[in-house]
């Protein structure tokens, strides 16, 4: 069983103008913008080195807690203890989700399933950020096999006035409803019946509340403090786009020693524009203008992303650490084929174009108890962060 706990979430008045990209799709630059229109933007508290660089750690989660506080004084506001739901909506496409908190103690368990490895430096920003705020700030992103019982609840809700309803600049509109308190038992035994949710973003927020729950484990707020906020969404209603990758500082005899060695076990195949391949096992190459299309001849059960790794990244530019390597870049999957062609305008870089990962394949590998490369998977549209917040001072 997988426990649902319903919380008392803060909330903003202006959800419109609070709401904020989760932290890490957001470049420092790209947060200045913002925070210099628009100073309640989520990314003053979940990003405050936008604000004030080179902080040591603990003055930059000090920092972030002094945000935080500012909104809680004119901005935030506490609501009733519940189930809430989080819908977003596209032109083609739209998910409705349970807004909960979720038991370290599963997490823990293994009934909160994991797909990736965390990152040390990233995990002791994100534990700074949880323990000085002392709330959970951006919703983690959780899936499941569709459940029919608990979509019907969700989708009842929403029949009812939103609590929050805004369109952001991309066309994307969210809103917020809270679920019957009539319904909450409900929600809770339907929760005892589901063996295990998978985590589809947010590694590092649910490792770090984990830390966080083990720290002075007699305090008042130890209840609070063992649940972290995320919501669920089943798992036929995630859309999940392709996360290509990018290498920079890369030279022409590398490109042609790539393209050489590729055509024992690849059709490889010049194109006239970029490739955004279709299928499992395609691959796209970009270079000085000129444009691949690389087919693997047999079929190979492996993740598109872990195949790249293998047999493109590792062999002929002597990527050892995805994550570590600095002439490799990734590229979300929610750019235009201009956009994505603008990125090589420069002699040196090489775009290296995939399929999308899908959720059944997410699911597999963490049932398997295994692990998925780095940026693996880039979902569409991003929960924003500031819309309910979980504190636990």
């Amino acid at each position: 069983m997988v426990v649902f706990k319903p919380f008392s979430p803060y909330m903003p008045k202006h959800p419109e103008n609070v709401a904020a990209d989760p932290y890490d799709v957001v470049s420092v630059e790209e947060a200045q913008a913002i925070l210099s229109k628009n100073r309640d933007s989520f990314l003053a508290v979940d990003k405050p080195e936008a604000l004030q660089s080179d902080l040591p750690l603990d003055e930059w989660g000090k920092l972030a807690r002094e945000e935080l506080e500012r909104l809680y004084e004119h901005e935030l506001t506490d609501h009733p203890n519940g189930f809430y739901v989080y819908r977003l909506t596209s032109e083609q496409h739209q998910q409705t989700g349970l807004v909960a908190t979720f038991s370290v103690m599963d997490y823990e368990a293994g009934r909160i399933k994991i797909h990736e490895h965390t990152r040390e430096t990233k995990e002791r920003e994100r534990i700074e950020h949880v323990q000085t705020t002392k709330a959970h700030t951006g919703p983690i992103l959780l899936s499941h096999p569709s459940h029919a019982s608990l979509k019907q609840i969700l989708h009842g809700a929403t029949e009812g006035p939103p609590l929050f309803s805004f369109t952001d600049e991309r066309g994307v509109k969210h809103e917020g409803f809270m679920i019957p308190n009539r319904e909450l038992a409900r929600v809770m035994m339907i929760g005892a019946t589901i063996p295990s949710v998978y985590i589809a973003d947010g590694h590092h927020r649910a490792k770090a509340a984990a830390v966080v729950a083990g720290i002075n484990k007699d305090d008042a707020q130890k209840n609070e403090r063992s649940h972290f906020l995320g919501v669920l969404f089943p798992s036929d209603e995630l859309m999940i786009l392709p996360y290509h990758r990018l290498l920079s500082h890369i030279a022409p005899e590398e490109v042609e020693h790539m393209l050489e060695g590729l055509s024992f076990s690849y059709e490889v195949k010049p194109e006239d524009s970029l490739v955004l391949p279709k299928e499992h096992g395609v691959f796209g190459a970009a270079y000085r203008g000129k444009f691949y299309r690389i087919t693997k001849r047999k079929e190979d059960a492996a993740l598109d992303v872990a195949i790249l790794q293998r047999d493109i990244l590792t062999p002929y530019f002597n990527v050892a650490d995805i994550r570590t390597d600095a002439r490799v870049d990734f590229v979300g999957g929610n750019r235009s084929i201009t956009e994505l062609e603008q990125l090589v305008k420069s002699p040196d870089r090489l775009l290296l174009t995939c399929h999308e990962t899908t959720m059944s394949q997410l699911m597999r590998v963490a049932d398997d108890g295994g692990q998925m490369p780095p940026k693996s998977t880039w979902f569409e549209p991003k929960l924003k962060s500031g819309l309910f917040i979980h504190r636990f001072d």
